[in-house]
């Protein structure tokens, strides 16, 4: 009987991890990304999830990002020729350095994120409340798990 446990659960394994990679292309290749703008997914979301935070040190962005500072350095590097986010040193601590979105920046991740809300929004009108609650729940409890890794 474990055997057939251990059967389901790969089976399900599978089709979990092939729906969020088929989920994560939509994003990419549709509401997320503008196609004028050539941004990558990574991209995309520092820039999202900087145009949250305000300005903040690269070692932080780089934790909430949960990537190496040299990865995100990178990134800002890429997002810095676009003139989508803005760098300066710590004015107390000139080790520090401190990113923010540009007002491009700002335009861009906000019309991402309406964009994005919106294709939720319609994704989910036909699913009922409960399995929406049902739904969330699970993936804060999945998120929940990451972050104690």
């Amino acid at each position: 009987m474990a055997k057939t446990i251990d059967d389901e659960l790969e089976q399900y394994t599978r089709d979990l991890w092939n729906t969020i990679m088929r989920i994560i292309h939509s994003f990419r290749s549709g509401s997320v990304l503008r196609e004028d703008i050539e941004l990558s997914l990574p991209q995309a979301l520092l820039l999202l999830e900087l145009n949250e935070a305000g300005t903040i040190s690269m070692s932080e962005l780089s934790r909430r990002l949960k990537v190496t500072q040299g990865v995100a350095t990178r990134m800002m590097d890429r997002l810095l020729e676009k003139g989508m986010v803005e760098r300066e040193r710590d004015k107390v601590d000139r080790r520090v350095v401190l990113v923010a979105t540009s007002q491009k920046g700002q335009e861009l991740a906000g019309e991402m994120e309406r964009t994005n809300k919106m294709k939720i929004k319609e994704l989910f009108t036909a699913v009922p409340k409960k399995e929406r609650e049902d739904f969330l729940k699970v993936l804060k409890d999945l998120e929940q798990q990451f972050e104690l890794e």
